[in-house]
């Protein structure tokens, strides 16, 4: 039996070259559309989450029948975390029951949930009247600690500033979302 040595399998130096930059080609189209993919993604999950956190406080004051609050925190995960005058969402969030109706978080209050800090890229640009914190009295009203009604927005971006979300509070509390 004689094999013939003269065919060749595999490709040609030429053909892997011409595969090699169309696949360039491909990763060049491809890569910032996955980036845009990447930051809708990330604005959503932080955009969900403190709407969740809204959500919940403003059912969990209706169900106790006291007042609850949303508030910013350096340290939402710390075991006696408290709410932080002057800093922003983007460090995290506290829901916490008001059972003073101090409108701050006592150590002997609840807190309901924990919203971890999303990032120094997300940007939350809040209403005056939600700058610190989101309160919700016992019938699930957004009010202020004096029980005046208030309604204010926060603006949540991400870095690149394309994909922008509303978060409104209207002052009988409800809660809604709008992609800018």
């Amino acid at each position: 039996m004689h094999l013939n040595l003269s065919k060749q399998h595999g490709f040609t130096l030429i053909e892997l070259m011409v595969t090699i930059a169309i696949g360039g080609i491909l990763l060049a189209v491809g890569i910032p559309s996955f980036q845009d993919f990447i930051a809708k993604s990330k604005v959503a999950e932080t955009n969900n989450a403190l709407v969740h956190s809204l959500q919940l406080a403003r059912s969990a004051s209706m169900e106790r029948l006291e007042a609850t609050g949303v508030c910013v925190s350096n340290d939402p995960m710390a075991d006696d975390a408290t709410c932080s005058k002057g800093t922003s969402y983007n460090k995290g969030w506290l829901v916490y029951v008001d059972t003073d109706g101090n409108g701050e978080r006592g150590n002997n209050e609840d807190i309901l949930d924990r919203g971890k800090a999303p990032g120094a890229a997300f940007t939350f640009t809040p209403s005056a009247a939600f700058e610190e914190q989101i309160y919700f009295n016992d019938s699930g009203a957004s009010t202020n600690v004096a029980g005046v009604p208030i309604s204010g927005t926060i603006g949540l971006d991400y870095s690149d500033g394309l994909e922008l979300r509303l978060i409104t509070v209207s002052a009988n509390g409800r809660v809604s979302t709008e992609t800018q």
